[in-house]
């Protein structure tokens, strides 16, 4: 569940040369699941973008709070929190943690041989220190949510990436197929694919495939993403504040 919303994403070959330097924003989400005929609400979420420091650095703090609808509760955990921080401008990753009933995790960017520390603990599990290098490209969901935003895309041309999921960093691909004017009325949004290309983005590893719609123009605000899962349907997350 948590990584449905925040897939929106990424970064790599293209340059990350657009301003984009929000004084403080706050966005809602809601999350819906689609099958046919059934269109019922999944979840509702806020993402909340903040100004502030991170060890003498300038930065944003992000803060996602994800409340699920009490069926879906029977399948999934009744609240998701994470926690992000992005340096500022320029939103490079930080840190980030996430929270549940299930799992926390952490994980920490830095220079040098130490890389990326990508720690998770396991409520029933042992903990795990996962260390992956620190090339640019390697990223968790929420970091490249904030860096997408900053990305000066070319209408066609493939990024290549790698997602830290679970205990992996898996390659995947995401293209900017053009400019999409009908979808959000008043915005022009920019249509991108993301691929992964090994296994998908949910937790039993459907969902290869996504789309994401991010605002062409100002504070680059993700409005939208659908994660195509075969016959089971479809997951859709749109922006309603």
């Amino acid at each position: 569940m948590i990584r449905l919303l925040i897939i929106p994403l990424v970064m790599l070959l293209a340059q990350p040369d657009v301003p984009v330097n929000p004084s403080e924003e706050t966005s809602m989400y809601e999350v819906r699941y689609i099958l046919g005929d059934l269109n019922t609400k999944v979840a509702k979420a806020t993402i909340t973008t903040t100004p502030t420091m991170w060890e003498e650095k300038d930065a944003y703090k992000a803060e996602i709070n994800i409340k699920v609808q009490p069926f879906f509760r029977l399948f999934l955990h009744a609240k998701y929190f994470v926690e992000a921080f992005v340096t500022r401008p320029g939103m490079q990753p930080l840190y980030y943690s996430t929270s549940s009933s299930k799992e926390n995790a952490w994980c920490r960017y830095s220079e040098g041989e130490e890389g990326i520390v990508f720690w998770r603990h396991y409520k029933k599990k042992e903990p795990k220190a996962l260390i992956f290098p620190n090339d640019g490209r390697t990223m968790e969901l929420v970091s490249m949510l904030y860096y997408v935003r900053t990305l000066d895309f070319k209408e066609g041309e493939p990024c290549e990436l790698k997602v830290l999921i679970g205990e992996r960093a898996l390659p995947a691909t995401l293209t900017m197929e053009g400019i999409d004017t009908e979808k959000y009325p008043g915005h022009r949004a920019m249509f991108i694919r993301f691929v992964m290309l090994e296994r998908g983005i949910m937790e039993n590893g459907s969902g290869n495939e996504a789309y994401l719609w991010i605002d062409a123009d100002g504070s680059r605000i993700p409005l939208g993403l659908e994660v195509a899962l075969g016959k089971r349907g479809v997951m859709v997350c749109n922006i309603v504040e």
